[in-house]
Protein backbone atom coordinates (compact mmCIF):
# COMPACT_ATOMS: atom_id res chain seq x y z
CA UNK A 1 0.00 0.00 0.00
CA UNK A 2 1.52 3.75 -0.95
CA UNK A 3 2.60 5.14 2.08
CA UNK A 4 0.99 8.81 3.51
CA UNK A 5 4.81 9.89 3.91
CA UNK A 6 5.96 9.62 0.49
CA UNK A 7 2.80 10.97 -1.14
CA UNK A 8 3.13 13.98 1.07
CA UNK A 9 6.51 14.89 0.23
CA UNK A 10 5.78 14.76 -3.71
CA UNK A 11 2.40 16.89 -3.08
CA UNK A 12 4.22 19.18 -0.54
CA UNK A 13 7.32 19.66 -3.65
CA UNK A 14 4.08 20.72 -5.86
CA UNK A 15 2.92 23.56 -3.79
CA UNK A 16 6.03 24.68 -1.47
CA UNK A 17 8.48 24.26 -4.19
CA UNK A 18 12.09 24.99 -2.19
CA UNK A 19 13.07 27.36 -5.49
CA UNK A 20 9.92 28.50 -6.38
CA UNK A 21 6.48 30.06 -5.46
CA UNK A 22 4.91 28.58 -8.52
CA UNK A 23 6.28 25.04 -7.70
CA UNK A 24 2.89 23.21 -9.67
CA UNK A 25 2.95 25.38 -12.65
CA UNK A 26 6.80 24.94 -13.17
CA UNK A 27 7.04 20.89 -12.57
CA UNK A 28 4.20 19.57 -13.52
CA UNK A 29 5.80 16.00 -13.28
CA UNK A 30 5.16 16.54 -9.66
CA UNK A 31 1.62 16.53 -10.22
CA UNK A 32 1.84 13.37 -12.27
CA UNK A 33 3.70 12.02 -9.81
CA UNK A 34 0.60 12.19 -7.03
CA UNK A 35 -1.97 10.93 -10.28
CA UNK A 36 0.48 7.84 -10.15
CA UNK A 37 0.39 7.43 -6.24
CA UNK A 38 -3.01 7.25 -6.96
CA UNK A 39 -3.64 5.27 -9.80
CA UNK A 40 -1.56 2.42 -8.06
CA UNK A 41 -3.26 2.37 -4.82
CA UNK A 42 -6.86 2.63 -5.02
CA UNK A 43 -7.71 1.58 -1.37
CA UNK A 44 -5.84 5.12 -0.77
CA UNK A 45 -7.98 6.93 -2.97
CA UNK A 46 -10.92 5.68 -1.71
CA UNK A 47 -10.55 6.11 2.13
CA UNK A 48 -7.89 8.16 3.16
CA UNK A 49 -8.89 11.53 4.38
CA UNK A 50 -7.25 14.37 3.02
CA UNK A 51 -6.69 15.11 7.14
CA UNK A 52 -3.87 12.61 6.82
CA UNK A 53 -1.86 13.85 4.14
CA UNK A 54 -2.62 17.75 5.64
CA UNK A 55 -1.05 16.30 8.97
CA UNK A 56 1.92 15.28 7.48
CA UNK A 57 2.57 18.69 5.43
CA UNK A 58 2.31 19.91 8.99
CA UNK A 59 5.44 18.37 9.99
CA UNK A 60 7.66 18.06 7.53
CA UNK A 61 10.33 21.51 7.46
CA UNK A 62 11.05 20.72 3.77
CA UNK A 63 7.34 22.49 2.34
CA UNK A 64 7.99 25.06 3.86
CA UNK A 65 5.27 25.62 5.81
CA UNK A 66 6.49 25.00 9.32
CA UNK A 67 9.25 27.81 9.08
CA UNK A 68 7.10 29.86 7.74
CA UNK A 69 4.55 29.42 10.64
CA UNK A 70 7.02 29.71 13.07
CA UNK A 71 8.60 32.68 11.72
CA UNK A 72 5.23 34.54 11.82
CA UNK A 73 4.98 33.32 15.21
CA UNK A 74 8.36 34.74 15.76
CA UNK A 75 6.99 38.11 14.35
CA UNK A 76 4.18 38.29 16.21
CA UNK A 77 5.55 37.61 19.46
CA UNK A 78 8.55 40.39 18.62
CA UNK A 79 6.24 42.99 17.50
CA UNK A 80 4.27 43.51 20.80
CA UNK A 81 7.55 44.13 22.50
CA UNK A 82 8.47 47.49 19.89
CA UNK A 83 6.98 50.95 19.76
CA UNK A 84 3.47 50.73 18.00
CA UNK A 85 4.45 51.77 14.33
CA UNK A 86 7.19 49.25 14.31
CA UNK A 87 5.04 46.79 15.39
CA UNK A 88 2.25 47.35 13.37
CA UNK A 89 4.76 46.83 10.45
CA UNK A 90 5.70 43.36 12.17
CA UNK A 91 2.56 42.31 12.49
CA UNK A 92 1.51 43.23 8.89
CA UNK A 93 3.92 41.27 7.86
CA UNK A 94 3.19 37.91 10.02
CA UNK A 95 -0.47 38.30 8.56
CA UNK A 96 1.34 38.17 5.07
CA UNK A 97 2.94 34.78 5.69
CA UNK A 98 -0.26 33.42 7.43
CA UNK A 99 -2.08 34.47 4.84
CA UNK A 100 0.35 32.72 1.68
CA UNK A 101 0.15 29.45 4.19
CA UNK A 102 -3.66 29.92 3.90
CA UNK A 103 -3.52 30.67 -0.11
CA UNK A 104 -1.41 27.30 -0.67
CA UNK A 105 -3.03 25.06 1.67
CA UNK A 106 -6.07 25.87 0.07
CA UNK A 107 -4.31 25.36 -3.58
CA UNK A 108 -2.96 21.76 -1.83
CA UNK A 109 -6.29 20.96 -1.16
CA UNK A 110 -8.24 21.69 -4.48
CA UNK A 111 -4.99 19.91 -6.58
CA UNK A 112 -5.68 16.81 -4.43
CA UNK A 113 -9.13 16.82 -4.65
CA UNK A 114 -9.16 17.49 -8.49
CA UNK A 115 -6.97 14.20 -8.74
CA UNK A 116 -8.73 11.82 -6.59
CA UNK A 117 -11.94 13.25 -9.03
CA UNK A 118 -10.45 12.02 -12.41
CA UNK A 119 -9.08 8.86 -10.59
CA UNK A 120 -13.03 8.38 -9.36
CA UNK A 121 -13.92 8.86 -12.60
CA UNK A 122 -11.20 6.34 -14.37
CA UNK A 123 -12.62 3.74 -12.02
CA UNK A 124 -15.96 4.14 -12.30
CA UNK A 125 -17.00 5.67 -8.98
CA UNK A 126 -18.92 8.48 -10.84
CA UNK A 127 -21.77 5.94 -11.69
CA UNK A 128 -23.38 7.52 -14.50
CA UNK A 129 -27.67 7.66 -13.67
CA UNK A 130 -29.57 10.02 -16.00
CA UNK A 131 -33.48 11.39 -15.53
CA UNK A 132 -35.42 13.84 -16.75
CA UNK A 133 -34.86 17.27 -15.07
CA UNK A 134 -35.28 20.78 -15.28
CA UNK A 135 -31.19 21.80 -16.83
CA UNK A 136 -32.22 25.08 -16.69
CA UNK A 137 -32.54 25.58 -12.67
CA UNK A 138 -29.17 23.38 -12.10
CA UNK A 139 -27.22 25.86 -14.44
CA UNK A 140 -29.33 28.77 -12.87
CA UNK A 141 -28.09 27.70 -9.10
CA UNK A 142 -24.45 27.11 -10.04
CA UNK A 143 -24.05 30.34 -12.18
CA UNK A 144 -25.44 32.26 -9.70
CA UNK A 145 -22.98 31.17 -6.86
CA UNK A 146 -20.25 32.90 -9.21
CA UNK A 147 -22.28 36.19 -9.32
CA UNK A 148 -20.23 37.65 -6.94
CA UNK A 149 -16.70 37.02 -7.84
CA UNK A 150 -18.11 38.36 -11.57
CA UNK A 151 -19.06 41.59 -9.86
CA UNK A 152 -15.64 42.01 -7.92
CA UNK A 153 -13.94 41.28 -11.30
CA UNK A 154 -16.02 43.10 -13.07
CA UNK A 155 -16.60 41.04 -15.35
CA UNK A 156 -20.06 41.02 -17.58
CA UNK A 157 -21.41 38.00 -16.28
CA UNK A 158 -24.55 36.78 -18.43
CA UNK A 159 -26.95 33.34 -18.48
CA UNK A 160 -28.81 32.62 -21.94
CA UNK A 161 -31.39 29.96 -21.12
CA UNK A 162 -34.78 28.30 -24.02
CA UNK A 163 -35.45 25.70 -21.32
CA UNK A 164 -36.23 27.15 -18.42
CA UNK A 165 -39.79 25.49 -18.54
CA UNK A 166 -38.11 22.17 -19.89
CA UNK A 167 -37.04 19.05 -18.47
CA UNK A 168 -34.04 17.45 -20.06
CA UNK A 169 -31.93 14.02 -19.93
CA UNK A 170 -28.72 14.23 -17.91
CA UNK A 171 -27.37 13.25 -14.64
CA UNK A 172 -27.75 16.68 -12.56
CA UNK A 173 -24.13 15.12 -10.53
CA UNK A 174 -22.25 14.69 -13.88
CA UNK A 175 -23.86 18.35 -15.21
CA UNK A 176 -22.86 20.32 -11.85
CA UNK A 177 -19.22 19.15 -11.85
CA UNK A 178 -18.78 19.98 -15.25
CA UNK A 179 -20.37 23.68 -15.38
CA UNK A 180 -17.98 23.99 -12.43
CA UNK A 181 -15.20 23.16 -13.48
CA UNK A 182 -16.14 25.08 -16.68
CA UNK A 183 -16.79 28.18 -15.03
CA UNK A 184 -14.04 28.03 -13.15
CA UNK A 185 -11.80 27.65 -15.70
CA UNK A 186 -13.22 30.98 -17.69
CA UNK A 187 -13.21 33.25 -14.51
CA UNK A 188 -9.25 32.14 -14.47
CA UNK A 189 -8.81 33.46 -17.58
CA UNK A 190 -10.74 36.32 -17.81
CA UNK A 191 -9.83 39.50 -17.04
CA UNK A 192 -11.78 43.11 -15.74
CA UNK A 193 -13.65 44.29 -18.52
CA UNK A 194 -14.02 41.54 -20.08
CA UNK A 195 -17.29 38.82 -20.07
CA UNK A 196 -18.28 35.03 -19.74
CA UNK A 197 -21.49 33.82 -21.06
CA UNK A 198 -23.29 30.62 -19.90
CA UNK A 199 -25.83 29.39 -22.82
CA UNK A 200 -28.30 26.42 -22.46
CA UNK A 201 -30.34 25.09 -25.24
CA UNK A 202 -31.45 22.14 -26.89
CA UNK A 203 -30.35 21.59 -30.78
CA UNK A 204 -30.97 18.42 -33.00
CA UNK A 205 -31.88 16.34 -29.77
CA UNK A 206 -28.85 17.19 -27.62
CA UNK A 207 -28.67 19.22 -24.34
CA UNK A 208 -26.27 21.59 -25.27
CA UNK A 209 -23.97 24.04 -22.49
CA UNK A 210 -22.14 26.27 -23.54
CA UNK A 211 -19.50 28.56 -22.01
CA UNK A 212 -18.01 31.63 -23.68
CA UNK A 213 -15.46 34.09 -22.41
CA UNK A 214 -14.07 36.83 -23.65
CA UNK A 215 -10.45 36.01 -22.48
CA UNK A 216 -6.97 35.56 -23.41
CA UNK A 217 -8.22 32.52 -25.62
CA UNK A 218 -5.93 29.66 -26.82
CA UNK A 219 -3.58 29.42 -29.51
CA UNK A 220 -4.28 27.35 -32.57
CA UNK A 221 -1.14 25.20 -31.89
CA UNK A 222 -2.56 23.99 -28.51
CA UNK A 223 -6.05 23.35 -28.40
CA UNK A 224 -5.22 19.71 -29.52
CA UNK A 225 -3.85 19.45 -26.32
CA UNK A 226 -6.24 21.21 -24.16
CA UNK A 227 -8.19 18.37 -23.10
CA UNK A 228 -4.89 16.13 -21.99
CA UNK A 229 -4.36 15.57 -18.44
CA UNK A 230 -1.84 17.44 -16.75
CA UNK A 231 -1.76 19.88 -19.83
CA UNK A 232 -0.95 23.47 -19.21
CA UNK A 233 -1.14 26.70 -21.34
CA UNK A 234 1.66 29.07 -20.53
CA UNK A 235 -0.05 31.41 -18.33
CA UNK A 236 0.60 33.88 -14.96
CA UNK A 237 -2.63 31.58 -13.24
CA UNK A 238 -1.42 28.54 -11.35
CA UNK A 239 -3.51 25.33 -12.55
CA UNK A 240 -3.02 21.87 -12.49
CA UNK A 241 -4.21 20.65 -16.10
CA UNK A 242 -6.72 18.63 -14.51
CA UNK A 243 -10.41 20.59 -14.43
CA UNK A 244 -10.77 20.27 -18.51
CA UNK A 245 -9.45 16.57 -18.69
CA UNK A 246 -12.06 15.78 -16.13
CA UNK A 247 -15.00 17.64 -17.72
CA UNK A 248 -13.87 15.84 -20.71
CA UNK A 249 -14.14 12.44 -18.84
CA UNK A 250 -17.19 12.83 -17.70
CA UNK A 251 -18.83 14.09 -20.69
CA UNK A 252 -17.77 10.90 -22.58
CA UNK A 253 -19.31 8.98 -19.77
CA UNK A 254 -22.63 10.57 -20.73
CA UNK A 255 -21.93 9.26 -24.22
CA UNK A 256 -21.53 12.71 -25.18
CA UNK A 257 -19.07 15.51 -26.78
CA UNK A 258 -17.45 18.27 -25.86
CA UNK A 259 -16.07 20.87 -28.57
CA UNK A 260 -13.95 23.88 -28.65
CA UNK A 261 -13.88 27.08 -30.38
CA UNK A 262 -11.35 29.68 -29.73
CA UNK A 263 -8.98 32.40 -30.80
CA UNK A 264 -5.29 33.98 -28.94
CA UNK A 265 -6.63 37.30 -27.68
CA UNK A 266 -10.29 36.73 -28.30
CA UNK A 267 -11.60 34.15 -25.72
CA UNK A 268 -12.46 30.78 -26.10
CA UNK A 269 -16.24 29.31 -26.24
CA UNK A 270 -16.62 25.06 -24.35
CA UNK A 271 -19.82 23.07 -25.69
CA UNK A 272 -20.76 20.45 -24.37
CA UNK A 273 -23.57 18.16 -26.11
CA UNK A 274 -25.57 15.43 -23.91
CA UNK A 275 -27.71 13.23 -25.79
CA UNK A 276 -31.32 13.08 -25.26
CA UNK A 277 -32.32 9.41 -26.33
CA UNK A 278 -33.03 7.54 -23.92
CA UNK A 279 -32.05 4.45 -26.02
CA UNK A 280 -28.30 5.77 -26.07
CA UNK A 281 -28.23 4.87 -22.36
CA UNK A 282 -28.10 1.28 -20.48
CA UNK A 283 -30.86 -0.06 -18.41
CA UNK A 284 -27.84 0.72 -15.57
CA UNK A 285 -27.40 4.18 -16.66
CA UNK A 286 -30.98 5.26 -16.03
CA UNK A 287 -32.13 6.62 -12.55
CA UNK A 288 -34.36 4.62 -10.51
CA UNK A 289 -36.78 5.57 -7.75
CA UNK A 290 -34.24 4.06 -5.51
CA UNK A 291 -33.88 8.14 -4.15
CA UNK A 292 -31.69 7.13 -1.15
CA UNK A 293 -29.09 4.83 -3.04
CA UNK A 294 -28.30 7.85 -5.32
CA UNK A 295 -28.00 10.54 -2.75
CA UNK A 296 -25.48 7.75 -1.25
CA UNK A 297 -23.25 8.49 -4.25
CA UNK A 298 -20.08 10.16 -3.78
CA UNK A 299 -18.99 12.31 -6.92
CA UNK A 300 -16.56 14.79 -5.68
CA UNK A 301 -14.15 15.86 -3.21
CA UNK A 302 -14.21 19.41 -3.66
CA UNK A 303 -17.01 21.83 -2.95
CA UNK A 304 -18.00 24.36 -4.98
CA UNK A 305 -16.60 27.46 -2.75
CA UNK A 306 -13.29 25.09 -3.83
CA UNK A 307 -13.68 26.33 -7.43
CA UNK A 308 -12.98 29.82 -6.67
CA UNK A 309 -9.23 28.62 -5.82
CA UNK A 310 -6.61 30.58 -8.19
CA UNK A 311 -9.25 32.15 -10.34
CA UNK A 312 -7.68 35.30 -9.00
CA UNK A 313 -4.75 35.95 -7.16
CA UNK A 314 -6.36 37.87 -4.09
CA UNK A 315 -9.68 35.64 -4.17
CA UNK A 316 -9.53 33.65 -1.55
CA UNK A 317 -8.13 36.90 0.86
CA UNK A 318 -10.96 39.68 -0.64
CA UNK A 319 -13.01 40.63 2.62
CA UNK A 320 -15.21 43.56 1.72
CA UNK A 321 -14.50 46.54 3.60
CA UNK A 322 -16.51 49.00 2.19
CA UNK A 323 -19.59 48.41 4.58
CA UNK A 324 -19.75 50.44 8.07
CA UNK A 325 -19.43 47.47 11.05
CA UNK A 326 -22.89 46.69 11.97
CA UNK A 327 -24.36 43.89 13.72
CA UNK A 328 -23.48 41.18 16.45
CA UNK A 329 -21.62 37.98 15.34
CA UNK A 330 -21.42 34.82 18.37
CA UNK A 331 -18.43 32.78 17.42
CA UNK A 332 -18.69 29.10 19.59
CA UNK A 333 -15.77 27.19 18.92
CA UNK A 334 -13.83 25.10 21.63
CA UNK A 335 -10.27 25.50 19.74
CA UNK A 336 -8.59 29.00 20.97
CA UNK A 337 -6.56 29.71 17.73
CA UNK A 338 -9.42 28.72 15.46
CA UNK A 339 -11.68 31.25 17.69
CA UNK A 340 -9.32 34.13 17.34
CA UNK A 341 -9.05 33.43 13.91
CA UNK A 342 -12.38 33.70 13.09
CA UNK A 343 -12.93 36.91 15.85
CA UNK A 344 -10.20 38.96 14.72
CA UNK A 345 -11.00 38.02 10.50
CA UNK A 346 -15.01 39.03 11.13
CA UNK A 347 -14.10 41.85 13.69
CA UNK A 348 -13.40 44.49 10.30
CA UNK A 349 -16.99 44.30 9.41
CA UNK A 350 -18.91 43.22 12.81
CA UNK A 351 -19.02 43.60 16.35
CA UNK A 352 -18.04 39.67 17.83
CA UNK A 353 -18.79 38.15 20.74
CA UNK A 354 -16.63 34.88 21.92
CA UNK A 355 -18.07 31.13 23.46
CA UNK A 356 -16.22 27.92 24.20
CA UNK A 357 -18.72 25.81 24.17
CA UNK A 358 -22.80 25.56 23.56
CA UNK A 359 -23.64 26.25 27.04
CA UNK A 360 -21.12 29.22 27.19
CA UNK A 361 -23.02 30.59 23.93
CA UNK A 362 -26.61 30.19 25.40
CA UNK A 363 -25.09 32.39 28.66
CA UNK A 364 -23.77 34.86 26.28
CA UNK A 365 -27.52 35.16 23.92
CA UNK A 366 -29.04 35.52 27.54
CA UNK A 367 -26.74 38.86 28.60
CA UNK A 368 -26.46 40.09 24.45
CA UNK A 369 -28.39 40.66 21.11
CA UNK A 370 -26.92 38.33 18.47
CA UNK A 371 -27.33 38.93 14.76
CA UNK A 372 -26.12 35.61 13.59
CA UNK A 373 -24.07 32.88 15.53
CA UNK A 374 -21.62 30.97 13.62
CA UNK A 375 -20.27 27.73 15.49
CA UNK A 376 -18.26 24.52 15.16
CA UNK A 377 -19.79 21.02 15.77
CA UNK A 378 -17.40 19.14 18.00
CA UNK A 379 -17.46 20.49 21.15
CA UNK A 380 -17.28 19.74 24.96
CA UNK A 381 -20.14 20.03 27.37
CA UNK A 382 -22.50 20.87 24.78
CA UNK A 383 -21.55 20.79 21.14
CA UNK A 384 -23.12 22.80 17.67
CA UNK A 385 -25.88 20.55 16.82
CA UNK A 386 -27.32 20.69 20.35
CA UNK A 387 -27.16 24.22 20.90
CA UNK A 388 -28.73 24.64 16.94
CA UNK A 389 -31.81 22.89 18.44
CA UNK A 390 -31.96 25.12 21.78
CA UNK A 391 -31.41 27.96 19.57
CA UNK A 392 -34.50 27.13 17.29
CA UNK A 393 -36.56 25.77 19.39
CA UNK A 394 -36.54 29.01 21.98
CA UNK A 395 -39.10 31.38 20.90
CA UNK A 396 -37.08 33.89 22.20
CA UNK A 397 -33.62 33.26 19.89
CA UNK A 398 -35.77 30.99 16.85
CA UNK A 399 -35.06 34.11 14.73
CA UNK A 400 -31.16 34.06 15.02
CA UNK A 401 -29.56 32.52 11.63
CA UNK A 402 -26.96 29.68 12.99
CA UNK A 403 -24.02 29.36 10.58
CA UNK A 404 -22.56 25.99 11.17
CA UNK A 405 -18.53 25.50 10.51
CA UNK A 406 -17.64 21.63 10.77
CA UNK A 407 -14.57 19.34 9.08
CA UNK A 408 -17.68 16.49 9.52
CA UNK A 409 -17.76 17.05 5.57
CA UNK A 410 -20.31 14.40 4.67
CA UNK A 411 -24.07 14.02 3.80
CA UNK A 412 -25.37 12.61 6.57
CA UNK A 413 -23.59 14.99 9.12
CA UNK A 414 -24.88 18.48 6.89
CA UNK A 415 -28.09 16.76 7.18
CA UNK A 416 -28.62 16.49 11.11
CA UNK A 417 -27.22 20.08 11.18
CA UNK A 418 -29.75 21.63 8.36
CA UNK A 419 -32.51 19.32 10.20
CA UNK A 420 -31.70 21.26 13.22
CA UNK A 421 -32.52 24.53 11.67
CA UNK A 422 -29.34 25.64 10.35
CA UNK A 423 -29.17 27.90 8.15
CA UNK A 424 -25.93 26.35 6.55
CA UNK A 425 -23.50 24.26 7.21
CA UNK A 426 -19.61 25.43 5.34
CA UNK A 427 -17.45 22.56 5.98
CA UNK A 428 -13.62 22.80 7.04
CA UNK A 429 -11.02 24.11 5.39
CA UNK A 430 -13.42 26.98 4.82
CA UNK A 431 -12.77 30.29 3.40
CA UNK A 432 -12.90 33.49 5.26
CA UNK A 433 -13.90 35.82 2.67
CA UNK A 434 -16.81 33.38 1.46
CA UNK A 435 -18.16 32.97 5.45
CA UNK A 436 -17.98 36.69 5.64
CA UNK A 437 -19.96 37.36 2.28
CA UNK A 438 -22.32 34.36 3.49
CA UNK A 439 -22.96 36.46 6.82
CA UNK A 440 -23.44 39.62 5.02
CA UNK A 441 -25.72 38.27 2.81
CA UNK A 442 -27.83 36.79 5.12
CA UNK A 443 -28.01 40.68 7.16
CA UNK A 444 -28.41 42.32 3.51
CA UNK A 445 -31.75 39.95 3.30
CA UNK A 446 -33.08 40.71 6.81
CA UNK A 447 -31.96 44.30 6.18
CA UNK A 448 -33.95 44.82 3.05
CA UNK A 449 -37.23 42.83 4.34
CA UNK A 450 -37.29 45.42 7.34
CA UNK A 451 -36.98 48.17 4.92
CA UNK A 452 -40.54 46.77 3.03
CA UNK A 453 -42.18 46.29 5.98
CA UNK A 454 -41.26 49.52 7.29
CA UNK A 455 -42.43 51.00 4.85
CA UNK A 456 -45.88 48.82 4.61
CA UNK A 457 -48.67 49.82 6.45
CA UNK A 458 -49.55 45.88 6.71
CA UNK A 459 -48.15 43.76 9.60
CA UNK A 460 -47.93 40.56 7.33
CA UNK A 461 -46.36 37.85 9.68
CA UNK A 462 -45.45 35.21 6.71
CA UNK A 463 -43.39 37.67 4.64
CA UNK A 464 -41.18 38.87 7.76
CA UNK A 465 -40.43 35.93 9.65
CA UNK A 466 -38.03 32.50 8.76
CA UNK A 467 -39.45 30.30 10.80
CA UNK A 468 -42.76 28.96 12.01
CA UNK A 469 -42.20 29.83 15.81
CA UNK A 470 -41.76 33.09 14.41
CA UNK A 471 -44.67 33.28 12.16
CA UNK A 472 -47.09 32.15 15.07
CA UNK A 473 -45.52 34.49 17.57
CA UNK A 474 -46.26 37.72 15.42
CA UNK A 475 -49.75 36.46 14.46
CA UNK A 476 -50.50 36.21 18.16
CA UNK A 477 -49.64 39.80 18.95
CA UNK A 478 -50.98 40.74 15.80
CA UNK A 479 -54.64 39.48 17.46
CA UNK A 480 -53.54 40.71 20.72
CA UNK A 481 -53.32 43.92 19.56
CA UNK A 482 -56.28 44.18 17.56
CA UNK A 483 -58.60 42.48 20.21
CA UNK A 484 -57.33 45.72 22.49
CA UNK A 485 -57.73 48.06 19.52
CA UNK A 486 -60.50 50.29 21.55
CA UNK A 487 -58.71 49.71 24.72
CA UNK A 488 -56.95 53.03 26.19
CA UNK A 489 -55.43 51.48 29.04
CA UNK A 490 -53.60 48.66 26.95
CA UNK A 491 -49.94 48.95 27.54
CA UNK A 492 -46.70 47.70 26.87
CA UNK A 493 -47.38 45.85 30.56
CA UNK A 494 -50.23 44.40 29.59
CA UNK A 495 -49.12 43.29 25.82
CA UNK A 496 -46.40 41.19 27.80
CA UNK A 497 -48.62 39.75 30.22
CA UNK A 498 -51.11 38.36 27.20
CA UNK A 499 -48.21 37.21 25.31
CA UNK A 500 -46.79 35.32 28.25
CA UNK A 501 -43.51 37.06 27.88
CA UNK A 502 -41.56 39.64 30.10
CA UNK A 503 -41.77 43.26 28.96
CA UNK A 504 -37.85 43.18 27.99
CA UNK A 505 -38.31 39.81 25.98
CA UNK A 506 -41.16 41.12 23.94
CA UNK A 507 -39.45 43.93 23.25
CA UNK A 508 -36.04 42.47 21.98
CA UNK A 509 -38.27 39.68 19.81
CA UNK A 510 -40.12 42.11 17.98
CA UNK A 511 -37.12 44.41 17.35
CA UNK A 512 -35.49 41.35 15.71
CA UNK A 513 -38.36 40.38 13.78
CA UNK A 514 -39.59 43.38 12.86
CA UNK A 515 -37.07 46.34 13.53
CA UNK A 516 -39.49 47.96 15.52
CA UNK A 517 -39.88 48.36 19.16
CA UNK A 518 -43.47 47.10 21.20
CA UNK A 519 -45.14 50.65 21.28
CA UNK A 520 -44.04 51.37 17.54
CA UNK A 521 -45.63 47.47 16.77
CA UNK A 522 -48.55 48.57 18.86
CA UNK A 523 -48.75 52.43 16.67
CA UNK A 524 -48.67 50.35 13.41
CA UNK A 525 -51.42 48.39 13.59
CA UNK A 526 -53.69 50.83 15.45
CA UNK A 527 -52.88 53.39 12.41
CA UNK A 528 -53.16 51.15 9.94
CA UNK A 529 -56.96 50.59 11.44
CA UNK A 530 -57.03 54.03 11.74
CA UNK A 531 -56.09 54.86 7.88
CA UNK A 532 -58.59 52.17 6.65
CA UNK A 533 -61.67 53.48 8.76
CA UNK A 534 -60.71 57.31 7.30
CA UNK A 535 -60.43 55.95 3.68
CA UNK A 536 -64.24 54.66 4.72
CA UNK A 537 -65.29 57.87 5.23
CA UNK A 538 -68.16 56.23 7.33
CA UNK A 539 -66.62 57.63 10.78
CA UNK A 540 -65.99 60.56 12.32
CA UNK A 541 -62.15 61.56 13.23
CA UNK A 542 -63.53 61.85 16.69
CA UNK A 543 -65.00 57.96 16.36
CA UNK A 544 -62.01 56.76 14.86
CA UNK A 545 -59.71 57.99 17.34
CA UNK A 546 -61.95 56.33 20.22
CA UNK A 547 -62.06 52.89 17.95
CA UNK A 548 -58.08 52.91 17.75
CA UNK A 549 -57.44 53.29 21.44
CA UNK A 550 -56.85 57.37 21.58
CA UNK A 551 -58.36 59.08 24.83
CA UNK A 552 -58.94 62.84 22.80
CA UNK A 553 -58.88 63.55 19.08
CA UNK A 554 -56.13 66.09 19.49
CA UNK A 555 -53.66 63.53 20.56
CA UNK A 556 -54.37 61.13 17.93
CA UNK A 557 -54.31 64.12 15.08
CA UNK A 558 -50.99 65.15 16.29
CA UNK A 559 -49.44 61.43 16.56
CA UNK A 560 -51.16 60.76 13.13
CA UNK A 561 -49.17 63.56 11.43
CA UNK A 562 -46.08 62.69 13.18
CA UNK A 563 -46.65 58.43 12.02
CA UNK A 564 -48.74 59.75 8.42
CA UNK A 565 -46.66 63.07 7.64
CA UNK A 566 -50.26 64.83 7.35
CA UNK A 567 -52.83 65.44 9.55
CA UNK A 568 -56.25 62.95 9.57
CA UNK A 569 -58.21 65.66 7.42
CA UNK A 570 -55.21 66.12 4.84
CA UNK A 571 -55.29 62.08 4.67
CA UNK A 572 -59.20 62.38 4.01
CA UNK A 573 -58.93 64.78 0.89
CA UNK A 574 -55.90 62.77 -0.72
CA UNK A 575 -57.92 59.52 -0.33
CA UNK A 576 -60.70 61.20 -2.37
CA UNK A 577 -58.40 62.39 -4.81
Amino acid sequence: MVQIEELGKVIAQIIFNRNSNDGARKNPELIQSVYTFLKLDNDFLLNTPIDGIRTYLDGDDSCGLQRMELASKTLLEESFLLPEAQGKKLRARAKELLEYIQRNANRLLHLVNQLMDYRRAELGVFELKVKKENAHQLIQDNFLFYDKLARHKKITYTLHSELEEKEELFDPNYLELIVNNLLSNAFKYTESGQSITVTLKEENNWLVLQVSDTGIGIPINKQGKIFERFYQIESEHVGSGIGLSLVQRLVELHHGRIELDSEEGKGSTFSVYLPQDINIYKSSELASNDAKNEEDQVYSTNSKEMYFIDTEKVENETIETGDKKRGTILIVEDNNEIRHYLSSGLAELFNTLEAGNGEEALEKLKENEVDIIVTDVMMPVMDGIKLCKNVKQNIRTCHIPVIILSAKSETKDQMEGLQMGADDYIPKPFSLAILTTKIQNMMRTRRRMLERYSKSLEVEPEKITFNAMDEALLKRAVAIVEKNMDNIEFSTDEFAREMNMSRSNLHLKLKAITGESTIDFIRKIRFNEAAKLLKDGRYTIAEVSTMVGFNTPSYFATSFKKYFGCLPTEYIKKAKG
